[in-house]
């Protein structure tokens, strides 16, 4: 293996082990916010409007990182501040300390998310200028699988601090240990791991660059949107799991197994797509488009064996997402733009998953027949795989 290949691995590695520990925290917390909002005195419509809009935050905050990041060139700046701000979770009890309610931990759960869309677009750039030599897919395919260990024993971790400590207060101070381990390997990386000459040199441009995202460029972010506008969220397969009789005589916890099913079947896809997109390309995309066909037209048949099924899907969809749709992104743009483009990427991708949890949330409460969710679905991936055929196609 020559230098250049082990210098992106190591990097991509670094990056890696970054994210699965600030997973541990942040994505821990998720299962358990919820619940501490509640022992503050926040009612259902505050929890509800909270998670909402630190889910916002996240995504429109990634346009003002990529934009930051594409003009500044201080990517390094800006991963060290969004990953500093997972700080936010660790002090959430002081809400309770200082008796002061749910506003601050509100306040600090949305200023976590904040920090979460001013690192990705500069951290997905690095990564993507870091992949030439090994490929964008199995670059991004090797984050992903180590992000979702994270996203695994995080909920695991915080469940057994609560459960061993007594309560929220003690786990939310105990996340300060991966979080302390976070910030000093993200130090470790800054100081030992060579990065891309793109990032070293915050002042290179491409000649002839025009600073503006393409046609084409464009065009993707536009098709992932509108793929997600029709992807049927887990959120809701889990809430129709839930539903089911048989869930009913299993007990309360099927519906977490089976979100754990979706981000080890995330993990696992998530790699094999890398690999196949480092070899087809843009072609690997069609797949995961035309799968989310099948999610809706499964989920809303309300049995449990379809709903497992769909549930199954949604990770193979999934695993595309967080591995090859961001690969996409780094080989369509120039890169004196591609952190706005990444900003731009994940923004479209967030509002067209709001977007769909709202209008699948409403068939459900409708009890809308089978056939509105699927002529819905096979509208809005016709015009995404249309969208993405005039990308491949287009020079």
């Amino acid at each position: 293996m020559d230098e250049e290949r082990r210098r992106a691995y190591r990097l991509i590695l670094s990056f890696g082990l970054v994210s699965l520990l600030g997973d541990i925290v942040y994505e821990g917390s998720r299962g358990a916010v919820p619940e501490y909002l509640k022992l503050l005195g926040a009612s259902a419509t505050v929890v509800g409007v909270v998670m909402g809009l630190g889910e916002l935050m996240s995504y429109f905050s990634r346009l003002l990182g990529g934009f930051l990041a594409d003009r500044t060139r201080s990517y390094w700046l800006l991963i060290f501040l969004g990953y500093g701000l997972i700080a936010a979770i660790p002090l959430i009890p002081l809400s309770e300390i200082l008796g002061l309610g749910w506003a601050l931990a509100a306040a600090l759960i949305i200023l976590e998310r904040f920090g979460k869309g001013i690192r990705t677009p500069s951290r997905d750039t690095v990564i993507s200028f870091a992949s030439r030599s090994i490929g964008g897919g199995k670059a991004f395919g090797i984050h992903e699988l180590m992000d979702q260990v994270g996203a695994t024993l995080g909920p695991l971790f915080f469940a057994a601090a609560i459960a061993l400590l007594g309560g929220f207060r003690s786990a939310f101070l105990l996340s300060l240990i991966p979080y302390a381990l976070l910030m000093a390997t993200l130090l470790y990386v800054r100081a030992s791991v060579a990065l891309p000459v793109e990032v070293a040199s915050p002042g290179s441009r491409e000649r002839g660059s025009s600073g503006v995202l393409s046609k084409r460029a464009a065009a993707y972010p536009t098709a992932v949107g509108i793929n997600a506008l029709g992807l049927f969220p887990a959120s809701l397969i889990l809430y129709l799991a839930g539903e089911t009789p048989e869930a009913k005589a299993m007990g309360a916890w099927l519906p977490p197994a089976l979100y754990a099913a979706i981000q080890l079947v995330d993990a696992v896809f998530a790699l094999a797509f890398g690999f196949l997109y480092d070899r087809y390309k843009l072609w690997v995309l069609v797949f995961p488009f035309a799968l989310s066909t099948l999610i809706p037209i499964l989920a809303l048949q309300r049995s449990f064996a379809a709903v497992v099924a769909a549930a199954l899907v949604f990770g193979l969809v999934l695993g595309s997402q967080e591995s090859v749709y961001r690969a996409a992104v780094g080989d369509l743009t120039d890169p004196s733009v591609r952190a706005t483009a990444y900003g731009v990427f994940s923004a479209a991708l967030g509002l067209g998953s709001l977007a769909a949890g709202a209008i699948y949330g409403l068939m459900i409460d409708l009890n809308a027949p089978l056939w509105l969710g699927a002529a819905y679905v096979a509208a809005t991936q016709a015009a995404c795989l249309a969208l993405l055929l005039y990308v491949i196609k287009s020079r």
